[in-house]
């Protein structure tokens, strides 16, 4: 009973050394922004509270956040991080600065400290900064192509055929009630393991209900935002030298293992045998050995590494100068060994299962809620597959405007994630004021609150996929839609995770009828992950088509 007591009062002692220092930085924050003539948004420790208890999710925060940003009608408000002053921006022009014109300025994401052991972790993309992120970013650019994503396409396509089998098993010849969460899981699953890791995931091989282990390793892998992760990410932020000691992680080791041994036995055995597939691995052990380094520099590969064609500004300052080779700079000569492919990998897995899972669910949720766009979507995916004799092909995918707009309008109602954040890399005098942003602070960049703006978007809580129609989009700013993020730190995956989630839809919609059934939620309660995903699963009413 004493031992239990002792606990008892260590739990106790640390919740309130918590909870003092997130007062006392919030007070420190506020006075941080006042002596610069900043507002201040005072969101406090009620909401992560709140949010912890299970009373407030990201979103409800997030809709909070924005929503008193706007009222305040600063382009910029002062908000506190925890452990930072931070700055969210609400003005647009300001967002274009920030993304493109003055880019250089925020060449980096938000520093995630590590411990020495996850060296995975250290190596990602997203991890690296500066010239590193650079040279890393240059050398998967061009694996990112069209061309490159276009010869990948039998796996979405095959991964597709497969994942509507399951379907038809999972809901008979009559049609049921199904939870589409699972089928597009394993669809997810099928495409990264086909795709980045070179091997057959087995998830469509499984008794129903049942998880590969692929599958099982690639959801344990997936960051959630827990109580616990939370504090572990805290001790290694605030006292790394403790979090080192302590072997905290913020990658499981056994997942870690389990795909660096799966990656590097099909990277040996490639080399032994000089097989060649057409996949993203292969793409990664091409470029490592400067297969790729005639590509680097062309139009589209530049239009991959800078974001600027999608963000069609014109006047971006580039982050990737065409003089750096002749500054002794050139990111080409970046070292690039095994480790950092299977990083890359992982990274793959990470960043594209849980997004691409969450357009997946609500693409097909709001499909079964709105029958007018769901019966216009079929007729355009049934004369695509007519036309190519019953089957869907790249060009069938690419040449659809409908689906485009359906995907689009997804997520701009369901953002996969809620905002973007920027690292200023240098200070930043925020031009037509006398604000300096200084060098270390994160940059907040909205995308759900945005995208559900009325001053945006008339009747914003309406599923209109004729939002996006091209003549309708050309009427907006771009960046009021930013799902994949604008500039050189846009998404580096956005071609492929769109390729590869119109090639479900399509192939879903085309045999199957989507429609609420009885265990449907409306409205949809969200759950606490990184990413936007339902609490409960998506339970649609599914039936095969004649």
């Amino acid at each position: 009973m004493a031992i239990l007591a002792i606990i008892g009062l260590l739990i106790v002692l640390l919740v309130a050394l918590i909870v003092f220092f997130v007062i006392y930085q919030q007070k420190q924050h506020s006075k941080y922004f006042h002596a610069r003539n900043v507002t201040f948004l005072d969101i406090g420790l009620s909401y992560t509270i709140k949010f912890f208890m299970g009373k407030l999710t990201l979103i409800d925060i997030e809709k909070i956040q924005y929503e008193k940003a706007t009222e305040t009608g600063k382009k910029f408000v002062g908000i506190s991080e925890l452990t930072s002053p931070s700055y969210y921006i609400t003005d647009l022009e300001l967002m274009k600065h920030i993304y493109v014109k003055d880019s250089d300025h925020f060449v980096d994401r938000r520093s995630i400290t590590t411990s020495t052991s996850d060296i995975l972790f250290k190596k990602m993309l997203i991890s690296l900064e500066g010239e590193q992120w650079k040279g890393m970013r240059s050398k998967l650019s061009p694996t990112f192509t069209t061309g490159k994503i276009r010869k990948m396409f039998d796996i979405f396509d095959k991964s597709s055929q497969n994942m509507c089998n399951y379907v038809r098993k999972r809901v008979g010849s009559d049609g049921g009630e199904f939870d589409i969460c699972e089928a597009y899981s394993k669809y997810a699953m099928d495409v990264i393991a086909s795709c980045a890791f070179g091997i057959d995931s087995k998830s469509f091989d499984c008794e129903p209900g049942v998880s590969s282990e692929f599958e099982e390793m690639g959801k344990k892998i997936q960051l959630k935002v827990t109580l616990s992760l939370a504090l572990k990410l805290l001790v290694v932020q605030v006292a790394p030298k403790l979090a080192n000691m302590m072997g905290l992680q913020a990658i499981d080791t056994g997942p870690q293992d389990y795909f660096k041994k799966v990656i590097t036995g099909v990277m040996k055995r490639r080399r032994d045998t000089g097989e060649r597939h057409n996949d993203f691995l292969q793409l990664m052990m091409d470029a490592q050995q400067g297969l790729l380094k005639s590509e680097e520099n062309s139009k589209e590969t530049m239009e991959v590494m800078t974001g600027s064609k999608e963000d069609n500004t014109g006047n971006s300052k580039q982050v990737f100068s065409p003089n750096d080779e002749a500054d002794g700079e050139s990111p080409t000569k970046f070292t690039f060994d095994d480790d950092d492919i299977v990083a890359n990998a992982v990274l793959f897995l990470m960043a594209g299962y849980d997004t691409t899972q969450s357009l997946l669910i609500f693409a097909a949720y709001m499909l079964a809620l709105d029958q007018d766009a769901q019966e216009r979507l079929l007729e355009e995916v049934k004369s695509t597959f007519d036309a190519n004799g019953g089957s869907l092909t790249y060009d069938g995918v690419i040449g659809m405007t409908y689906l485009d707009c359906v995907l689009n309008e997804t997520l701009r109602y369901y953002p996969p994630a809620l905002r973007n954040e920027r690292l200023c890399t240098k200070d930043y005098k925020i031009p037509g004021t006398d604000t300096i942003i200084e060098k270390g602070l994160i940059v907040g960049l909205p995308i759900y609150g945005m995208q559900r703006d009325k001053q945006y978007y008339e009747n914003p809580e309406k599923f209109d996929p004729e939002r996006f129609l091209p003549e309708r989009k050309a009427e907006r700013n771009p960046f009021t839609f930013a799902p994949f993020g604008h500039g050189p730190r846009n998404c580096i995956g956005m071609r492929f995770a769109l390729i590869e989630v119109k090639a479900v839809i399509a192939t879903l919609v085309y045999n199957f009828k989507l429609e609420p059934g009885t265990n449907t939620e409306i409205p949809v309660k969200m759950s606490n992950s990184s990413t936007l995903k339902p609490e409960n699963g998506m339970w649609l009413k599914i039936s095969p088509r004649s």
